[in-house]
């Protein structure tokens, strides 16, 4: 067995670790689809979400991640009464997010990664990038770039923008939503089609 293999069968054996402790339901089949194939493994993976928080800064105005209070979290288009909900509790430091689907994938090798790379930029998502280790390990890291960020209330609790405004705002994430889900059916589609190539090739 090759260093790869037992690094994949090592990885798809171990206990998910997110927060959420299981695969975003928009692309279980896209991440089925990388993991059986003998050339990539996903290591991480989020399918895009449209969150509100609470964001707590230290001494030198930097986020503390760890302080941070979920108010919503939906990786689906939203009800624009849920946001203005979420906030109408007195919560101080409030942002709303939507942040794009983003997946990490070790590869096999190098010219593996340049073809999902090439699969990705063609979908949209136009901010992936690759990274090599110092020992040759390969990661793709897939990702877009139409996230938002809207502060919403401030330190003291107060709220800055009217209802109107949150129903706008929520309008605009479930706009990009809906951009990000199409992105990731033509992610899914061309990397079905990158892997039939590929399999087609390797069987010649």
């Amino acid at each position: 067995m090759d260093a790869f293999t037992r690094t994949k069968q090592n990885k798809l054996s171990s206990a998910d670790l997110s927060k959420k402790g299981s695969i975003d339901e928009p692309i279980v089949e896209l991440v089925s689809l990388i993991n059986d194939s003998d050339s990539y493994v996903t290591t991480s993976s989020c399918s895009g979400r449209i969150i509100a928080i609470t964001q707590e800064c230290g001494d030198r105005g930097q986020i503390l991640k760890k302080d941070c209070k979920w108010l919503m979290n939906s990786h689906s288009v939203i009800e624009p009464h849920l946001l203005e909900e979420s906030v109408s509790i007195g919560v101080a430091n409030a942002v709303l997010k939507f942040e794009p689907c983003v997946l990490h994938v070790q590869c096999r090798s190098l010219e593996s990664a340049r073809s999902m790379h090439l699969a990705a930029i063609e979908s949209g998502f136009r901010n992936s990038g690759l990274t090599i280790g110092k020992r040759g390990k390969v990661v793709l890291a897939v990702r877009s770039t139409h996230g938002l960020e809207v502060p919403l209330t401030n330190a003291d609790c107060e709220l800055l923008v009217d209802s109107a405004y949150l129903r706008y705002v929520s309008i605009k994430a479930n706009e990009r939503m809906a951009e990000n889900l199409k992105r990731v059916e033509r992610l899914h589609s061309a990397i079905r089609e990158l892997l039939e190539i590929s399999s087609k090739s390797s069987s010649k």
